[in-house]
C-alpha cells in the first residue's frame, strides 16, 4: 500500500508541479501553457537527478524530499497568483477545427496510432539495440550507484560521454517505480509536446487552423517518429526542444516567451548535440525580434544550460579533459559500419539518399498508388474548375495526386542521386556503395514516402510560394533548415543510421507541412497514404510484429528473453534465456563485453542483478575484489581474460554461443562488495 502511494506521488508530483509553474506564468494560450509545463516537467527530472547525484541520493527517499519541496513551492506561488488557469483563443480554435470532417478522421487515425504506441510503451520489454547497448545500460548503472556518474570500465564510451538529459528522465522513472517498465515514457511525451508545438507554430506562422492541426497530426505518422516513440532512444526528446523554442520565438511577448525559448535550447543541449545544427535558424528568428528579445533568449539559454544541460559536459571535462569526451562530436561507429567513402559530400549525399524511404511498399502497390493518384488528381481538379480558376484547379489536382506519387517519386529521385553520386566518385549503391538500395524495411525506415516528399519538398514549395509572394520571410528561413542540416550533418562521421538525426529538422519544419494540407482534399490524400505507410511499419516491426508470427505472440505478450530472440544478433536469445536460468535472481554479475553488445539484458527483467563492468586488463582481480561468483565475457577479444578465469578454477560455459559465463567454485548469490 505504502509502496504504491510513493510511486503515485513520485509520478504525479512532477506533473502537478509543472502545471502550477506553467499556470503561474499567466501565458495567453493553452498551447503556451502546455509547452511551458513540458519544459518545467523535464527540467524538474533533470535538475532533481543532478542535485541528488553527488551524494548518491537518487533513491525514493531523496526524490520524495525534493519533489515535496518543489510541489509545495509551486502550489504556493500559484495560489498567491490567484489560481490562474490556462485559456485564450486556442480553445475557440479547437472547437472550430474539430467540427471539420477531414480533421476528425485525421484525429481518429492518429489517436489509434498513439493508443497502439502507448500499449507498446507500457507492455513491451525494451528491444531497441542502442537502448540495450548504452541508453538503458547507463541508466541501470546510475540506479545501482544512486546518481549520475562516470561508469568505470564501461563497455562503450557512449555510456559515459554522450549527453545524459534524456536518460536522466528515464533514471527518475526507474528509481520511482524500482523497475524498467516506463523506459519509453520520455520519448512518447516528447512526441506529444512536439505535436502541440508544431500546431502552435503553424498558427503563429499564419496558417489556417485546419492546415495547422493537420501538419501537427502528420508528424507522428512519419515512420521514424512512430517507431521511435515507444523506445528509449533520445532523438524525439532532442527534437522537442528546438520546435518548442521556435513556438515561443514566434510569439508577441518580448520577455517571457523568449526566456522560455532560450530555456528550451539550454535544456536541449543536455540531450543531444544534433540540435546545434538547427540553432542558426532559431538565432535568425531571435535577431529579427530585436536586441531585447535576444537578451532574454540568451538569459534563458544560460539558465537552462546551467541548471541541467551543462553537467554532462562538466563530467566529461573533469574525467577526460574534453567537453565532449574522447568521442568528440563523432559517432561511436562499429568497424563494420565504417563508410567506404569518407567525405562531407559523400555523407550528405548518402543521408539524402537514405531519406528516400519506400517504407514497405511493393512495386505493385507503388503502381496502384500511381494510378490512384492520377484518378484522384483529375477528379479533384475537374471538380475544382467549377469554383476556381484553371491554374488554381490544376495546382490543387497536382497537390492531391502528390502523396500517391510519393513512393514513385522517391524511386526516380533515388535513381538520379545514385547515378550522379557514381559519376562524382562516391556511389551510394552498387559495388563500392555505402548504402545500397532504397529502404523497403522497417530497419531502414526514415519518414516513409509521404514524409520524404514533405520533408524534402518543403524548401522547394516555400521557395516557389515566396517568389509568388504567397509566403513570408519566416517561412523561407524556416525551410532553409532542411538543406542547412544536411550540409552540417555531412561533417559528422557517417553511419548507416544517421537518418534518426533528421528528426530534429523534421520537427522544426513540420509547421510548414501546412502548405501541402491547406485544402480538405489534399489533407485527405496525404492522410490516406501516410496511414498506409505508418500502419505497415508499426505492425510489421520485426521486433514487435503485431501478427505474432514470430512464434512468441503479440508485442504485449513478449518476455525479455523472447525479445532477445527477435534481435538481429544470432545467439542473443539463447544467451539471455540461459543466463536467466543459470544465474540466481539477486546475484551480482561481472561483465566484460564489447561496445556493441546488449548489456542491458544482464540486469534482468526486473533489474534484479547488480552489474559491475570489469577492467579488460585486470578482470580476474576485479572479480575477486567485488566478491563475484558470475562473470559474463564476450569471447571476442578477451582471450587473455578467459584464460585467467579458467586457470583460476572458474567453470566456463557457453551462453548461446554469444557470451561465455564464468562461474566461481561454490558460487552463491552474494551481493557485490568493494
Amino acid at each position: 500500500m505504502l509502496n504504491g502511494f510513493v510511486v503515485a506521488l513520485l509520478i504525479v508530483a512532477p506533473i502537478a508541479t509543472a502545471f502550477f509553474s506553467a499556470a503561474s506564468l499567466g501565458l495567453d494560450s493553452v498551447v503556451s501553457t502546455v509547452l511551458a509545463a513540458y519544459l518545467a516537467a523535464v527540467a524538474n527530472l533533470g535538475l532533481t537527478t543532478w542535485l541528488l547525484s553527488p551524494v548518491r541520493a537518487v533513491d525514493r527517499t531523496g526524490l520524495v524530499a525534493v519533489e515535496a519541496v518543489l510541489l509545495i513551492g509551486s502550489a504556493g506561488i500559484w495560489l498567491r497568483r490567484g489560481r490562474p488557469l490556462p485559456g485564450g483563443p486556442d480553445l475557440e480554435v479547437a472547437r472550430r477545427i474539430l467540427a471539420d470532417p477531414v480533421v476528425a478522421v485525421f484525429l481518429a487515425v492518429v489517436a489509434a496510432l498513439l493508443a497502439y504506441e502507448l500499449v507498446l510503451v507500457f507492455a513491451t520489454p525494451a528491444d531497441n539495440w542502442d537502448s540495450l547497448t548504452y541508453h538503458l545500460t547507463r541508466v541501470a548503472e546510475w540506479m545501482q550507484h544512486g546518481g549520475v556518474y562516470r561508469i568505470p570500465n564501461a563497455a562503450t564510451p557512449r555510456m559515459n560521454e554522450y549527453q545524459p538529459f534524456a536518460e536522466q528522465q528515464i533514471f527518475y522513472l526507474f528509481t520511482a517505480t524500482k523497475s524498467g517498465a516506463l523506459y519509453a515514457v520520455p520519448q512518447y511525451v516528447a512526441q506529444l509536446a512536439t505535436m502541440v508545438a508544431i500546431f502552435g507554430s503553424s498558427l503563429r506562422l499564419g496558417f489556417r487552423p485546419r492546415a495547422a492541426i493537420c501538419a501537427a497530426l502528420l508528424f507522428p505518422m512519419l515512420s521514424l517518429v512512430a517507431l521511435q516513440a515507444s523506445t528509449s532512444q533520445n532523438d524525439l526528446v532532442a527534437a522537442s526542444f528546438p520546435i518548442v523554442a521556435l513556438y515561443f520565438l514566434l510569439g508577441s511577448s518580448r520577455k517571457l516567451e523568449p526566456l522560455l525559448a532560450g530555456i528550451a535550447i539550454g535544456l536541449g543541449l543536455g540531450a543531444k548535440l544534433t540540435i546545434v545544427l538547427v540553432v542558426p535558424v532559431l538565432i535568425v528568428f531571435a535577431l529579427a525580434r530585436g536586441r531585447h528579445v535576444v537578451v532574454w533568449a540568451l538569459t534563458g539559454v544560460a539558465a537552462g544550460f546551467a541548471g541541467v544541460g551543462a553537467w554532462g559536459y562538466a563530467i566529461n571535462l573533469w574525467n577526460t579533459g574534453h567537453l565532449l569526451g574522447y568521442l568528440g562530436t563523432h559517432i561511436d561507429v562499429p568497424a563494420y559500419e565504417e563508410p567506404l567513402h569518407q567525405s562531407s559530400y559523400a555523407t550528405t549525399v548518402d543521408v539524402v539518399y537514405q531519406t528516400l524511404d519506400l517504407s514497405l511498399f511493393s512495386d505493385s502497390l507503388i503502381r496502384w498508388l500511381w494510378i490512384a493518384g492520377i484518378a484522384a488528381g483529375l477528379a479533384v481538379g475537374l471538380l475544382a474548375l467549377r469554383r476556381r480558376r484553371r491554374w488554381s484547379a490544376l495546382l490543387l489536382g497536382i497537390v492531391v495526386a502528390t502523396p500517391f506519387f510519393a513512393a514513385d517519386l522517391n524511386v526516380h529521385l533515388g535513381d538520379a542521386i545514385a547515378s550522379l553520386s557514381k559519376d562524382w566518385g562516391f556511389p551510394v549503391r552498387g559495388p563500392g556503395g555505402n548504402v545500397g538500395g532504397l529502404g523497403r524495411s522497417v530497419e531502414t525506415a526514415a519518414f516513409g514516402p509521404i514524409g520524404a516528399v514533405a520533408f524534402l519538398g518543403t524548401p522547394l514549395i516555400v521557395l516557389a510560394a515566396f517568389a509568388l509572394r504567397r509566403a513570408r520571410w519566416q517561412h523561407l528561413v524556416l525551410a532553409a533548415t532542411v538543406p542547412l542540416f544536411y550540409v552540417l550533418l555531412g561533417h559528422e562521421t557517417y553511419n548507416f543510421f544517421m537518418t534518426r538525426f533528421l528528426l530534429v529538422p523534421a520537427a522544426l519544419v513540420a509547421p510548414l507541412f501546412a502548405f501541402f494540407l491547406s485544402s480538405r482534399a489534399a489533407a485527405a490524400a496525404f492522410l490516406a497514404v501516410a496511414a498506409a505507410s505508418v500502419g505497415m511499419n508499426v505492425t510489421r516491426d520485426p521486433l514487435r510484429p503485431l501478427d505474432g508470427r514470430n512464434g512468441f505472440g503479440r508485442p504485449w505478450q513478449l518476455t525479455q528473453s523472447q525479445v532477445a530472440y527477435l534481435t538481429d544478433e544470432t545467439g542473443v536469445g539463447a544467451a539471455v534465456t540461459t543466463y536467466q536460468k543459470v544465474v540466481p535472481p539477486r546475484a551480482c554479475v561481472g561483465v566484460l563485453i564489447g561496445s556493441n553488445e546488449p548489456g542491458y539484458f544482464l540486469f534482468g527483467p526486473r533489474l534484479e542483478h547488480e552489474v559491475v563492468y570489469l577492467s579488460p586488463t585486470n578482470a580476474l582481480a576485479d572479480a575477486y575484489r567485488h566478491s563475484l561468483y558470475y562473470v559474463v565475457i564476450s569471447p571476442t577479444g578477451n582471450n587473455e581474460a578467459v584464460s585467467s578465469f579458467r586457470q583460476s578454477g572458474w567453470r566456463l560455459r557457453s551462453l548461446g554461443g554469444y557470451w561465455l559465463l564464468a562461474v566461481a567454485t561454490h558460487a552463491g548469490d552474494a551481493r557485490c562488495t568493494g
